[in-house]
């Protein structure tokens, strides 16, 4: 029991009700919050950052603001309505001399700033209502009345908060907690199981089916991202840092946190200050970029189709030479480039990110924690995010229900895009929403064909890029040129047709990506019919 003289209760007083319209105005406005506020949107949809995070604003939705909170509104946000509740909270102390009544610089744990989801939007519109109505027709009367609408509503707040709906398991949650008081121990599976009160079958089914990782793996994860901790400290040893996490042998330490987490310890603990050369054919040096960094060198190896075994001789050894005078720590490498693996090891140590999925997005997360460029990273991704659902929502103003073809044509075939399956794909139709030309393509990423057997596109916008000139594309584009079917396409006949840069590489970097939303919203501003036309010639 606490002491009398500690006693506490949150209470909170009612300030005004207003009901705003927040029109768009150019620019990115900054605001910062002075005030407890409720806010509950009524009308309207944009994006926010909220303290640094991105939120969408729609009807029905609810935030708690709360002083010094930084809001920042893009152009592309548009106007919203919203009901706006002040009020402020106070902190009634009970002591042997009676009760003392202060400002309060915290809100109770159950109420947290940000946005609130909320299970019964109307109710909660229909209590602020309420409240607006009282505050017109009885301020400065009843107070009292007003304080006990407002403690009935945070209340009926707090209680309209839905449930979690996550997977989860006490038993796995009881091994994870052990797991993470004992990393240091050797742990074996049946005292995991035994903690969870399962046999080791079942708790390792369990445990996979809940963490998508082995209890082995998990276990590992936690090791390492100690040893991360630890080695990102000052004046620290890597093998003092291997026995802190449980391992008796450094050797054996730094084999597993090398494979585990990309690098070598004695390379992570000096990553931020690391010289780093990119070797990609999917413009990972973009990556570095979005991250602040500057590559010491950037190179491609591959062999692309068009080059003479001469040529490309003569550019892998000038390549290979300018890696060395360059004098890299670490190389980042795409898979493209892992035939090459022996060379690029006699010069530094490479690391290749080679997912069996293509997710752009992890590999550039991946890649930012190898740097010590974490916050870096998130901001990048937050500020893409609110870029993307700025132009989803004004190219569907623009275009309404035009719809999109991606087309690409190289010196074998040319190629239809997918709407899954790639980066680009996953941009175009999913992110910004943009309907498909027909026929589709199924599930698959990219359907390739002869241009003679190419369909006719029911498309009102076709984007094309020439993929490996050198090779020969231009040969297949003029063949598709040839065809009959080109004219028939109504992207074709309206001259809504246009050369593209390659956004096939484009897609896989936030800065790439953000050149491809430039384009798009290009497109919107150019409806009056002025789009560039294929080249016949």
């Amino acid at each position: 029991m606490m002491p009398h003289s500690t006693l506490t209760h949150s209470l909170y007083l009612f300030s005004s009700v207003r009901k705003r319209r927040f029109t768009g105005k150019r620019g990115i406005r900054t605001y910062r919050i002075p005030v407890y506020l409720i806010c509950f949107i009524t009308e309207g949809e944009g994006v926010i950052l909220l303290d640094g995070t991105l939120c969408r604003t729609r009807p029905f939705e609810l935030f708690l603001l709360v002083p010094g909170m930084v809001v920042e509104i893009s152009e592309q946000s548009g106007g919203f309505e919203y009901y706006g509740v002040f009020f402020q909270p106070q902190t009634l102390v009970k002591t042997k001399g009676g009760m003392i009544l202060s400002s309060s610089i915290t809100l109770s744990g159950s109420l947290l700033p940000g946005r609130m989801p909320v299970s019964q939007p109307q109710h909660i519109l229909q209590r602020i209502v309420e409240m607006d109505k009282s505050s017109k027709d009885e301020r400065a009367k009843d107070s009292l009345s007003l304080r006990l609408q407002l403690e009935q509503f945070i209340q009926f707040l707090i209680k309209s908060v839905p449930e979690p709906t996550e997977q989860n398991d006490d038993r796995i949650n009881r091994s994870i907690s052990y797991m993470e008081q004992h990393y240091t121990d050797k742990i074996s599976m049946g005292k995991l199981a035994e903690m969870a009160g399962m046999s080791p079958v079942a708790y390792s089914r369990l445990f996979v089916k809940i963490t998508e990782l082995s209890p082995v793996e998990y276990l590992g994860t936690i090791r390492m991202n100690k040893a991360k901790q630890l080695l990102s400290k000052k004046n620290t040893r890597v093998k003092e840092v291997a026995a802190a996490v449980g391992f008796r042998s450094e050797f054996y330490f730094s084999r597993m946190f090398q494979r585990m987490v990309g690098v070598s310890p004695t390379i992570f603990m000096k990553r931020e200050t690391v010289r780093v050369a990119v070797a990609s054919s999917l413009g990972y040096q973009h990556y570095l970029h979005s991250l602040g960094i500057e590559p010491v060198c950037v190179l491609d190896l591959f062999h692309y189709p068009g080059l003479s075994e001469k040529e490309y001789a003569a550019r892998f050894h000038s390549q290979l030479e300018e890696l060395k005078r360059s004098a890299p720590d670490l190389i980042i490498a795409d898979h493209y480039q892992s035939e090459f693996r022996e060379s690029l090891k006699e010069i530094a140590f490479p690391v290749f990110y080679d997912l069996s999925v293509w997710d752009w997005k992890r590999n550039f997360l991946k890649i930012a924690e190898l740097l010590g460029r974490e916050n870096e990273a998130a901001q990048t991704l937050t500020r893409l995010e609110m870029r993307t659902l700025e132009v989803k929502q004004t190219l569907q103003q623009a275009l309404g229900e035009s719809r999109i073809t991606i087309m690409q044509v190289n010196h074998r075939t040319i190629g239809i895009q997918g709407t899954t399956g790639h980066p680009l794909n996953e941009l175009i139709y999913g992110e910004l929403a943009l309907k498909p030309g027909a026929p589709g393509c199924g599930d698959i990423w990219r359907q390739e064909m002869l241009p003679e057997s190419m369909p006719l596109l029911e498309t009102e916008h076709l984007f094309i890029h020439k993929h490996h000139v050198l090779a020969g594309s231009g040969k297949m584009f003029q063949r598709m040129l040839e065809t009959n079917v080109l004219d028939q396409i109504p992207a074709v006949k309206t001259g809504n047709t246009r050369l593209i840069q390659n956004w096939f590489v484009m897609s896989w970097t936030p800065i790439g990506r953000h050149s491809i939303m430039d384009m798009l919203m290009e497109l919107c501003a150019n409806q009056d019919g002025q789009q560039k036309r294929l080249d016949m010639a």
